[in-house]
């Protein structure tokens, strides 16, 4: 057997479950995961019963010689390597409070929120690795709200939001006033359009959830690059196995080296998203659409990315400096199971 299906077969050893949490545990691309279950199904290993997932007599005696799944992430940490302590400890409570009201994710921008705690966590991680205090941070994009857990800290030295969305960039200014945030900058921005000069060289660290076809990610990171200041510079962005295999992840791996970066820390799992249960089921997504069987709705956050930071190495060199113009291709492509074409 396969390491997918010794993944699967090892969780229904423990006991039977969802298709949603299997698919979050799998550690594969959507279509692998669905091509596992149902080769399973098929062979009689695996039986589906009102949304619950089980071995069959023969998926038992199949999978016999194999340990039970155990969960192993760290309680304290969560498997984020960080934690609020300090003073830090009541970031969260204040990210919340203040990220009330906020504008819903639409798929018009390929939006999806990951829960509080994990912006909040974002935040940590960048003050460990030296990238917060009295650093220069240029956030592309901004719907998990990023910008407001970092200036809540008090901490960077400016903190630069460029974002599509009107309704955010209303929202998150609000907040800069309401709290008076004199280093926090929100600026209409559309990334298939290069950076103004004025930003161009001025950051010393980026952020950014890139789609993730391989034009938009070379897009996004490309803008980013454009305003980091040099060598030591540093980023940040998500990266997930269910919509990239890896053939795609060797490849953002190539151009970060093509653009003068390299990874210094891989977070597996880092970021959950919620995304609406109803929605996944109704909306005509892959991941449901190509199930063997009824999976039922949603039970778990099962979308979820590591976090990736690079460090440039010499000077930071964009791949993409001019305009470009493409439209839906820039979000989807054939591994984009759980992103409306």
């Amino acid at each position: 057997m396969n390491r997918f299906e010794t993944k699967i077969l090892q969780q229904l050893l423990h006991s039977p479950t969802s298709y949603w949490s299997l698919l979050r545990n799998s550690d594969s691309p959507a279509p692998a995961f669905v091509q596992t279950i149902a080769s399973l199904y098929r062979g009689g290993l695996i039986q589906s019963d009102e949304g619950r997932i089980s071995l069959t007599q023969e998926g038992r005696r199949y999978a016999s010689a194999l340990q039970p799944w155990e969960e192993l992430t760290c309680p304290a940490c969560h498997g984020q390597t960080v934690a609020a302590k300090g003073s830090f400890q009541d970031l969260l409570l204040r990210f919340e409070q203040v990220s009330r009201g906020r504008p819903a994710a639409i798929t018009d921008y390929d939006q999806g929120f990951i829960l509080p705690q994990q912006t909040v966590a974002r935040a940590l991680f960048l003050y460990s690795r030296g990238d917060l205090e009295g650093q220069s941070i240029l956030l592309l994009g901004d719907d998990d709200l990023t910008s407001l857990a970092l200036a809540l800290t008090g901490l960077a030295k400016r903190i630069t939001v460029l974002e599509i969305d009107a309704r955010l960039n209303q929202f998150l200014r609000e907040k800069k006033a309401a709290y008076g945030w004199d280093n926090l900058e929100v600026l209409d921005y559309d990334a298939r359009y290069p950076l103004s000069p004025e930003l161009a060289g001025q950051f010393d660290v980026f952020f950014t959830d890139t789609v993730e076809t391989i034009p938009g990610i070379t897009l996004f990171l490309s803008r980013c690059v454009e305003g980091l200041r040099g060598e030591g510079s540093s980023g940040y962005f998500g990266q997930t196995r269910i919509e990239c295999a890896l053939a795609k992840w060797q490849k953002i791996q190539s151009l970060l080296i093509s653009m003068n970066f390299a990874i210094t820390d891989i977070v597996k799992d880092f970021h959950e998203y919620y995304l609406d249960p109803k929605g996944i089921l109704e909306r005509g997504f892959r991941i449901t659409e190509k199930a063997p069987f009824d999976p039922g709705l949603p039970d778990v956050n099962f979308f979820i990315s590591s976090l990736v930071r690079v460090e440039a190495v010499g000077t930071p060199r964009p791949l993409i400096t001019e305009p470009v113009n493409w439209e839906r291709d820039l979000y989807y492509d054939e591994e984009m199971w759980i992103t409306l074409d």
